[in-house]
């Protein structure tokens, strides 16, 4: 009997692992890449570039973040720029990395994409949660070639890495492999499929490209290794960074009004102070306080983020100081 239950189930999960492999190669060839993949040394990264003019505005997603989620904005702020999104190593439609990695890995790999792609710098770097520590390193490191940044409800070191909130991350990242392995076998896929969840703001084909791309394997790995890549920082790189550090760059950070749910509550506490600091790195800085949104506020508040964008952009384009202000409410998107 325990031998007929041992070969049903390794039946099963074989036929679900090879149901779920041609799964993928049907949504590869449903969803072929919209934008050019770029060789950057034996590897090659999707970027998607849209609209014209400079500043060209270079998009950074958050830990996980497919890139289809800022499509709505891309489509927006390519009307008085180019702008465009990509995909870290191992996301979306780009190769893999080997793993582990650490952030300025990722930061010199956007340097590598940005010069085969020949985008002309300098850049408006936009970055949303994870991906604003990712541009606020790259502009410490090439400051040459940015011209301004937006940073979009960014986690700040002295808010981060506090040991409640390490603790609650370590166990998210649990989860995720759980998923991985639930992936695998075509759990995770199935359970999408009986959950179909739409983001209002998000237009269907950017919904139907998101999910297919992460129900691949290696956006799992990718979003773990992500996260990893913050434990392996030093203590020096975890302290917060000097005020004004940045100088007279121009610098919009848009946080979060609705507060943290579940378990992310635990950031709520160190959030505001966090976000004052990163206003605080530059003299031309704007924090703006999104009233109607949660962490997602490309999608919440569409308008709003445009609106930075657009700001930071004709500061740099005409060297005009940002206006200060402490709050903003977003028109409908």
């Amino acid at each position: 009997m325990l031998g007929i239950i041992v070969l049903t189930l390794t039946g099963a999960l074989a036929g679900g692992f090879l149901l779920e492999k041609a799964c993928e190669a049907r949504d590869r060839r449903r969803y072929p890449p919209p934008g050019r993949c770029y060789d950057i040394g034996g590897r090659k990264l999707h970027l998607l570039s849209k609209g014209s003019g400079g500043p060209t505005v270079i998009i950074e997603q958050g830990a996980g973040g497919p890139s289809p989620l800022w499509w709505p904005v891309q489509e927006e702020a390519a009307r008085f720029a180019e702008v465009c999104t990509y995909d870290r190593a191992g996301a979306g439609w780009s190769d893999p990395a080997r793993a582990p990695r650490n952030v300025d890995e990722r930061v010199a790999d956007l340097h590598a994409l940005l010069q085969a792609s020949k985008a002309k710098p300098p850049y408006i770097l936009v970055g949303h949660s994870y991906g604003g520590l990712l541009v606020r390193r790259f502009a410490r490191k090439y400051p040459q070639d940015v011209a301004g940044l937006v940073l979009v409800d960014t986690f700040e070191e002295g808010a981060y890495f506090r040991d409640d909130v390490l603790k609650t991350y370590a166990g998210i990242t649990n989860i995720i492999r759980l998923f991985g392995a639930l992936h695998r076998i075509g759990l995770r896929r199935l359970w999408k499929t009986l959950s179909p969840d739409r983001p209002a703001n998000l237009p269907e084909a950017a919904h139907a490209a998101t999910v297919a791309t992460t129900l691949r394997p290696s956006f799992y790995r990718a979003m773990v290794d992500d996260f990893e890549s913050l434990q392996g920082m030093t203590p020096e790189e975890r302290r917060p960074w000097v005020s004004g550090q940045l100088g007279t760059l121009p610098i919009a950070v848009v946080t979060h009004g609705v507060p943290f749910p579940g378990p992310f509550a635990v950031l709520e506490k160190y959030w505001k102070e966090g976000q004052q600091r990163l206003a605080g790195l530059s003299t031309n800085s704007k924090l703006i306080v999104a009233q109607r949104s949660n962490h997602m506020i490309q999608l919440d508040e569409v308008g709003l983020v445009v609106d930075a964008i657009r700001e930071v952009h004709t500061a740099a384009r005409t060297s005009r100081p940002l206006v200060s202000t402490t709050a903003a409410n977003a028109a409908p998107a």
